[in-house]
Protein backbone atom coordinates (compact mmCIF):
# COMPACT_ATOMS: atom_id res chain seq x y z
CA UNK A 1 0.00 0.00 0.00
CA UNK A 2 2.87 2.39 0.76
CA UNK A 3 4.15 1.83 -2.76
CA UNK A 4 0.74 2.77 -4.13
CA UNK A 5 0.63 5.94 -2.02
CA UNK A 6 4.14 7.12 -2.91
CA UNK A 7 3.55 6.67 -6.63
CA UNK A 8 0.26 8.53 -6.38
CA UNK A 9 1.86 11.43 -4.46
CA UNK A 10 4.72 11.69 -6.95
CA UNK A 11 2.16 11.90 -9.75
CA UNK A 12 0.35 14.89 -8.27
CA UNK A 13 3.52 16.69 -7.12
CA UNK A 14 4.79 16.60 -10.70
CA UNK A 15 1.48 17.78 -12.17
CA UNK A 16 2.46 21.39 -12.87
CA UNK A 17 5.79 20.31 -14.33
CA UNK A 18 3.80 18.19 -16.74
CA UNK A 19 1.95 21.34 -17.82
CA UNK A 20 5.20 22.81 -19.11
CA UNK A 21 6.11 19.69 -21.04
CA UNK A 22 2.54 19.21 -22.16
CA UNK A 23 2.29 22.58 -23.82
CA UNK A 24 5.13 21.57 -26.10
CA UNK A 25 2.58 19.26 -27.62
CA UNK A 26 -0.53 21.34 -26.97
CA UNK A 27 -3.72 20.07 -28.59
CA UNK A 28 -2.22 16.91 -30.08
CA UNK A 29 -5.36 15.24 -28.91
CA UNK A 30 -6.32 11.61 -29.31
CA UNK A 31 -9.99 12.34 -29.81
CA UNK A 32 -9.58 14.62 -32.78
CA UNK A 33 -11.22 18.00 -33.13
CA UNK A 34 -14.26 18.54 -30.90
CA UNK A 35 -16.06 21.62 -29.64
CA UNK A 36 -18.22 21.08 -26.49
CA UNK A 37 -19.32 24.73 -26.47
CA UNK A 38 -21.76 23.77 -29.25
CA UNK A 39 -24.21 23.18 -26.39
CA UNK A 40 -24.88 26.92 -26.46
CA UNK A 41 -26.57 26.35 -29.84
CA UNK A 42 -28.71 23.56 -28.40
CA UNK A 43 -26.53 20.56 -29.40
CA UNK A 44 -26.23 18.51 -26.20
CA UNK A 45 -25.41 15.21 -27.97
CA UNK A 46 -22.02 14.68 -29.62
CA UNK A 47 -23.49 12.36 -32.25
CA UNK A 48 -25.14 15.33 -33.92
CA UNK A 49 -21.72 16.12 -35.43
CA UNK A 50 -19.46 13.09 -34.85
CA UNK A 51 -19.50 9.38 -35.60
CA UNK A 52 -18.05 8.61 -32.15
CA UNK A 53 -20.79 8.33 -29.48
CA UNK A 54 -18.66 10.41 -27.07
CA UNK A 55 -17.68 13.02 -29.67
CA UNK A 56 -14.44 13.94 -31.37
CA UNK A 57 -12.95 12.34 -34.42
CA UNK A 58 -14.38 12.21 -37.91
CA UNK A 59 -17.33 14.51 -38.63
CA UNK A 60 -20.64 13.43 -40.09
CA UNK A 61 -21.91 15.36 -43.10
CA UNK A 62 -24.28 17.19 -40.76
CA UNK A 63 -21.33 18.14 -38.56
CA UNK A 64 -19.49 19.52 -41.59
CA UNK A 65 -22.49 21.67 -42.46
CA UNK A 66 -22.62 23.03 -38.92
CA UNK A 67 -18.91 23.89 -39.11
CA UNK A 68 -19.76 25.99 -42.16
CA UNK A 69 -22.97 27.59 -40.93
CA UNK A 70 -22.24 28.14 -37.21
CA UNK A 71 -18.49 27.99 -36.52
CA UNK A 72 -16.88 29.55 -39.60
CA UNK A 73 -16.90 33.28 -40.23
CA UNK A 74 -17.61 32.89 -43.93
CA UNK A 75 -17.92 30.10 -46.49
CA UNK A 76 -19.23 29.05 -49.85
CA UNK A 77 -21.81 26.36 -50.43
CA UNK A 78 -20.33 22.84 -50.28
CA UNK A 79 -16.97 24.25 -49.08
CA UNK A 80 -17.13 22.17 -45.90
CA UNK A 81 -17.18 18.84 -47.77
CA UNK A 82 -14.25 16.47 -47.43
CA UNK A 83 -11.35 17.63 -49.62
CA UNK A 84 -13.53 20.56 -50.74
CA UNK A 85 -15.69 18.14 -52.71
CA UNK A 86 -12.86 16.98 -54.98
CA UNK A 87 -13.49 13.49 -53.63
CA UNK A 88 -17.06 12.37 -53.10
CA UNK A 89 -17.24 9.29 -50.87
CA UNK A 90 -20.49 7.28 -50.78
CA UNK A 91 -23.06 8.09 -48.10
CA UNK A 92 -21.98 5.17 -45.91
CA UNK A 93 -18.39 6.47 -45.73
CA UNK A 94 -17.14 9.53 -43.81
CA UNK A 95 -13.55 10.69 -44.24
CA UNK A 96 -11.60 13.21 -42.22
CA UNK A 97 -8.35 13.93 -40.45
CA UNK A 98 -6.28 16.46 -38.55
CA UNK A 99 -3.08 18.35 -39.31
CA UNK A 100 -1.74 20.56 -36.53
CA UNK A 101 1.35 22.74 -36.29
CA UNK A 102 2.53 24.76 -33.32
CA UNK A 103 4.80 27.77 -32.83
CA UNK A 104 5.79 28.07 -29.17
CA UNK A 105 7.73 30.63 -27.11
CA UNK A 106 8.60 29.77 -23.51
CA UNK A 107 10.11 32.09 -20.89
CA UNK A 108 11.13 30.48 -17.58
CA UNK A 109 13.20 31.87 -14.68
CA UNK A 110 16.25 30.10 -16.14
CA UNK A 111 15.77 29.99 -19.93
CA UNK A 112 14.01 31.40 -22.97
CA UNK A 113 13.35 29.34 -26.06
CA UNK A 114 11.16 29.06 -29.12
CA UNK A 115 10.27 26.24 -31.45
CA UNK A 116 7.95 25.27 -34.30
CA UNK A 117 6.88 21.78 -35.33
CA UNK A 118 4.14 19.58 -36.75
CA UNK A 119 2.28 17.96 -33.88
CA UNK A 120 -0.22 15.74 -35.64
CA UNK A 121 -0.93 14.39 -39.11
CA UNK A 122 -3.75 11.83 -39.06
CA UNK A 123 -6.35 10.54 -41.48
CA UNK A 124 -9.58 8.94 -40.31
CA UNK A 125 -12.35 6.93 -41.95
CA UNK A 126 -15.73 5.83 -40.60
CA UNK A 127 -18.30 3.56 -42.17
CA UNK A 128 -21.94 2.98 -41.31
CA UNK A 129 -24.11 0.14 -42.61
CA UNK A 130 -27.63 -0.14 -41.26
CA UNK A 131 -27.12 -0.33 -37.47
CA UNK A 132 -23.40 -1.07 -37.61
CA UNK A 133 -20.53 1.44 -37.57
CA UNK A 134 -16.74 1.38 -37.48
CA UNK A 135 -13.97 3.99 -37.44
CA UNK A 136 -10.20 4.16 -37.36
CA UNK A 137 -7.26 6.52 -37.72
CA UNK A 138 -3.81 6.20 -39.21
CA UNK A 139 -1.04 8.72 -38.66
CA UNK A 140 2.60 9.31 -37.91
CA UNK A 141 4.68 9.83 -34.81
CA UNK A 142 8.31 10.76 -34.24
CA UNK A 143 10.17 8.16 -32.14
CA UNK A 144 13.08 9.54 -30.08
CA UNK A 145 15.59 7.42 -32.01
CA UNK A 146 15.61 6.11 -35.59
CA UNK A 147 13.20 3.20 -35.95
CA UNK A 148 11.85 1.01 -38.76
CA UNK A 149 9.15 2.74 -40.79
CA UNK A 150 6.45 0.59 -39.17
CA UNK A 151 7.21 2.23 -35.81
CA UNK A 152 6.40 5.66 -37.23
CA UNK A 153 2.87 4.64 -38.22
CA UNK A 154 0.23 4.44 -35.52
CA UNK A 155 -3.54 4.16 -35.13
CA UNK A 156 -4.64 6.32 -32.22
CA UNK A 157 -8.11 4.80 -32.18
CA UNK A 158 -10.10 2.14 -33.98
CA UNK A 159 -13.39 0.55 -33.01
CA UNK A 160 -16.54 -1.19 -34.21
CA UNK A 161 -20.03 -0.65 -32.88
CA UNK A 162 -23.75 -1.17 -33.21
CA UNK A 163 -26.75 1.09 -32.58
CA UNK A 164 -29.80 -1.09 -31.82
CA UNK A 165 -31.89 2.08 -31.47
CA UNK A 166 -31.35 5.79 -32.01
CA UNK A 167 -30.57 6.22 -28.31
CA UNK A 168 -28.49 3.13 -27.49
CA UNK A 169 -25.04 2.25 -28.81
CA UNK A 170 -22.29 -0.26 -28.05
CA UNK A 171 -18.72 -0.20 -29.28
CA UNK A 172 -15.49 -2.08 -28.72
CA UNK A 173 -11.94 -1.18 -29.65
CA UNK A 174 -9.19 1.29 -28.89
CA UNK A 175 -10.33 4.75 -27.79
CA UNK A 176 -10.38 7.04 -24.74
CA UNK A 177 -13.10 6.22 -22.23
CA UNK A 178 -15.70 8.91 -21.57
CA UNK A 179 -14.99 11.03 -18.50
CA UNK A 180 -15.94 14.65 -17.82
CA UNK A 181 -15.75 17.17 -20.66
CA UNK A 182 -14.36 15.95 -23.98
CA UNK A 183 -12.36 19.11 -24.60
CA UNK A 184 -9.48 19.42 -27.08
CA UNK A 185 -7.36 21.09 -24.35
CA UNK A 186 -5.72 17.81 -23.36
CA UNK A 187 -2.74 19.41 -21.62
CA UNK A 188 -4.92 20.40 -18.66
CA UNK A 189 -5.24 19.14 -15.08
CA UNK A 190 -8.42 17.16 -15.78
CA UNK A 191 -6.93 15.37 -18.82
CA UNK A 192 -3.16 15.02 -19.03
CA UNK A 193 -2.89 15.68 -15.31
CA UNK A 194 -4.91 12.50 -14.72
CA UNK A 195 -3.04 10.48 -17.35
CA UNK A 196 -5.68 10.73 -20.10
CA UNK A 197 -3.93 12.27 -23.06
CA UNK A 198 -2.85 11.44 -26.58
CA UNK A 199 -1.42 7.93 -26.90
CA UNK A 200 -3.00 6.80 -23.61
CA UNK A 201 -5.98 5.17 -25.35
CA UNK A 202 -6.94 1.74 -24.07
CA UNK A 203 -8.98 -1.16 -25.39
CA UNK A 204 -12.51 -0.78 -24.07
CA UNK A 205 -16.07 -2.01 -24.25
CA UNK A 206 -18.58 0.85 -24.03
CA UNK A 207 -22.32 1.05 -23.71
CA UNK A 208 -24.03 4.42 -24.14
CA UNK A 209 -27.51 5.84 -23.79
CA UNK A 210 -27.89 9.09 -25.73
CA UNK A 211 -31.35 10.46 -25.07
CA UNK A 212 -32.72 13.87 -25.87
CA UNK A 213 -31.54 15.25 -22.52
CA UNK A 214 -29.81 12.36 -20.71
CA UNK A 215 -26.42 11.00 -21.83
CA UNK A 216 -24.79 8.07 -20.01
CA UNK A 217 -21.59 6.16 -20.87
CA UNK A 218 -20.48 2.99 -19.06
CA UNK A 219 -17.07 1.62 -20.05
CA UNK A 220 -15.11 -1.50 -19.17
CA UNK A 221 -11.40 -0.66 -19.52
CA UNK A 222 -9.03 -3.49 -20.52
CA UNK A 223 -5.79 -1.49 -20.71
CA UNK A 224 -3.29 -2.37 -23.44
CA UNK A 225 -3.01 -6.17 -23.60
CA UNK A 226 -1.02 -5.72 -26.84
CA UNK A 227 1.60 -3.58 -25.02
CA UNK A 228 1.80 -4.73 -21.41
CA UNK A 229 5.07 -2.85 -20.91
CA UNK A 230 3.05 0.41 -20.94
CA UNK A 231 1.30 -0.66 -17.72
CA UNK A 232 -1.99 0.92 -18.76
CA UNK A 233 -4.73 0.69 -16.17
CA UNK A 234 -7.66 -1.69 -16.32
CA UNK A 235 -10.93 -0.88 -14.62
CA UNK A 236 -14.22 0.85 -15.37
CA UNK A 237 -15.77 4.27 -15.76
CA UNK A 238 -19.22 5.80 -15.86
CA UNK A 239 -20.12 9.31 -16.94
CA UNK A 240 -23.62 10.75 -17.03
CA UNK A 241 -24.97 14.20 -17.87
CA UNK A 242 -28.30 15.96 -18.19
CA UNK A 243 -29.15 18.74 -20.63
CA UNK A 244 -31.59 21.38 -19.50
CA UNK A 245 -32.96 24.77 -20.55
CA UNK A 246 -31.81 24.08 -24.13
CA UNK A 247 -28.21 25.33 -23.67
CA UNK A 248 -26.97 23.79 -20.41
CA UNK A 249 -25.40 20.45 -19.56
CA UNK A 250 -24.24 19.15 -16.14
CA UNK A 251 -22.94 15.76 -15.14
CA UNK A 252 -20.90 13.46 -12.90
CA UNK A 253 -18.10 11.01 -13.73
CA UNK A 254 -16.44 8.17 -11.85
CA UNK A 255 -13.40 6.05 -12.77
CA UNK A 256 -11.63 3.15 -11.10
CA UNK A 257 -8.28 2.06 -12.48
CA UNK A 258 -5.55 -0.35 -11.41
CA UNK A 259 -2.27 -1.68 -12.75
CA UNK A 260 0.70 -3.57 -11.37
CA UNK A 261 1.98 -0.61 -9.35
CA UNK A 262 -1.06 1.45 -8.27
CA UNK A 263 -4.81 1.75 -8.06
CA UNK A 264 -7.01 4.83 -7.87
CA UNK A 265 -10.51 6.29 -7.83
CA UNK A 266 -11.29 9.51 -9.72
CA UNK A 267 -14.65 11.26 -9.53
CA UNK A 268 -16.22 14.68 -9.90
CA UNK A 269 -18.80 16.99 -11.47
CA UNK A 270 -18.62 18.92 -14.73
CA UNK A 271 -20.71 21.49 -16.55
CA UNK A 272 -21.04 22.94 -20.06
CA UNK A 273 -23.09 26.09 -19.72
CA UNK A 274 -24.25 28.08 -22.74
CA UNK A 275 -25.51 31.27 -21.13
CA UNK A 276 -26.20 32.82 -24.54
CA UNK A 277 -25.46 31.74 -28.14
CA UNK A 278 -22.20 33.73 -27.79
CA UNK A 279 -21.16 33.17 -24.17
CA UNK A 280 -20.28 29.84 -22.52
CA UNK A 281 -18.45 28.28 -19.59
CA UNK A 282 -16.71 24.89 -19.28
CA UNK A 283 -16.04 23.73 -15.73
CA UNK A 284 -14.78 20.45 -14.28
CA UNK A 285 -13.58 19.42 -10.81
CA UNK A 286 -12.05 15.97 -10.29
CA UNK A 287 -11.02 14.37 -6.99
CA UNK A 288 -8.72 11.47 -6.20
CA UNK A 289 -8.06 9.88 -2.81
CA UNK A 290 -5.32 12.45 -2.13
CA UNK A 291 -6.01 15.63 -4.07
CA UNK A 292 -7.88 17.32 -6.88
CA UNK A 293 -7.66 19.02 -10.27
CA UNK A 294 -9.88 21.78 -11.64
CA UNK A 295 -10.35 23.38 -15.07
CA UNK A 296 -12.39 26.42 -16.13
CA UNK A 297 -12.79 28.06 -19.55
CA UNK A 298 -14.88 31.10 -20.36
CA UNK A 299 -15.48 31.64 -24.09
CA UNK A 300 -17.09 34.60 -25.83
CA UNK A 301 -17.78 34.82 -29.57
CA UNK A 302 -17.42 38.50 -30.56
CA UNK A 303 -18.48 37.91 -34.14
CA UNK A 304 -19.21 34.61 -35.85
CA UNK A 305 -16.00 32.60 -36.07
CA UNK A 306 -13.93 34.87 -33.78
CA UNK A 307 -13.63 33.98 -30.08
CA UNK A 308 -11.86 35.27 -27.01
CA UNK A 309 -11.35 33.04 -23.97
CA UNK A 310 -9.97 32.88 -20.45
CA UNK A 311 -8.76 29.71 -18.72
CA UNK A 312 -7.89 28.83 -15.15
CA UNK A 313 -6.57 25.58 -13.66
CA UNK A 314 -5.83 24.47 -10.11
CA UNK A 315 -4.29 21.30 -8.75
CA UNK A 316 -3.31 20.11 -5.29
CA UNK A 317 -1.25 17.03 -4.49
CA UNK A 318 -2.74 16.54 -1.03
CA UNK A 319 -5.64 17.86 1.03
CA UNK A 320 -3.19 19.70 3.25
CA UNK A 321 -3.26 23.49 3.78
CA UNK A 322 0.51 23.59 4.23
CA UNK A 323 1.03 22.61 0.59
CA UNK A 324 0.87 25.28 -2.09
CA UNK A 325 -1.84 25.24 -4.72
CA UNK A 326 -0.43 24.94 -8.24
CA UNK A 327 -2.19 27.00 -10.87
CA UNK A 328 -2.11 28.21 -14.45
CA UNK A 329 -3.99 31.12 -16.01
CA UNK A 330 -4.45 31.90 -19.68
CA UNK A 331 -5.99 34.28 -22.18
CA UNK A 332 -6.36 33.74 -25.89
CA UNK A 333 -8.19 34.16 -29.16
CA UNK A 334 -9.54 31.51 -31.51
CA UNK A 335 -10.52 32.07 -35.12
CA UNK A 336 -12.42 29.91 -37.61
CA UNK A 337 -12.03 31.92 -40.84
CA UNK A 338 -13.51 29.28 -43.18
CA UNK A 339 -14.42 25.59 -43.01
CA UNK A 340 -11.38 23.29 -42.54
CA UNK A 341 -9.34 25.93 -40.68
CA UNK A 342 -8.78 26.84 -37.04
CA UNK A 343 -6.23 29.36 -35.71
CA UNK A 344 -5.55 30.20 -32.06
CA UNK A 345 -3.13 32.33 -30.08
CA UNK A 346 -2.75 31.75 -26.34
CA UNK A 347 -0.74 33.33 -23.52
CA UNK A 348 -0.37 31.43 -20.25
CA UNK A 349 1.32 31.92 -16.88
CA UNK A 350 2.26 28.78 -14.95
CA UNK A 351 3.03 28.85 -11.23
CA UNK A 352 4.62 25.62 -10.06
CA UNK A 353 4.49 24.65 -6.40
CA UNK A 354 7.93 24.60 -4.82
CA UNK A 355 9.66 26.53 -7.61
CA UNK A 356 10.59 30.20 -7.50
CA UNK A 357 9.28 32.51 -10.20
CA UNK A 358 6.84 31.53 -12.92
CA UNK A 359 6.78 30.40 -16.53
CA UNK A 360 5.23 32.35 -19.41
CA UNK A 361 4.14 30.66 -22.61
CA UNK A 362 2.94 32.07 -25.90
CA UNK A 363 1.86 29.67 -28.58
CA UNK A 364 0.18 29.82 -31.96
CA UNK A 365 -1.75 26.83 -33.29
CA UNK A 366 -2.70 26.14 -36.90
CA UNK A 367 -5.22 23.34 -37.44
CA UNK A 368 -6.45 22.01 -40.78
CA UNK A 369 -9.09 19.32 -41.00
CA UNK A 370 -9.69 18.09 -44.56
Amino acid sequence: MSCHMSIHNMFWKQLSLYYILALMFYLTLEEGWTYPEMVRHGYTNCTACHVSPSGGGVLTQYGRELSREILSQTSNEDESNFAYGLLKPPEWLNLGGDIRTLVLYRDTPTAREGSAFIMQADLEAAIAYKKMFAAGTVGGKAPPTPQPIKDYIISRRHYVGVRPTDEISFRAGKFQHAFGINTPDHAIATKRGLGWDQNTETYNLEGAYLGENLNTYATAVFGRPDAKELKRETGASISSSVGFWDRYKAGLSYYYGTNSISRRHVFGPFGILGFTPSFSLLTELDFTQRGFGNYEKIDYEFIQGFHGFLTQEFSKSKFNPSLSLNKTSGIGIQYFPRPHFELSLTYQVLIVSGLSGYTELLFFLFHFYP
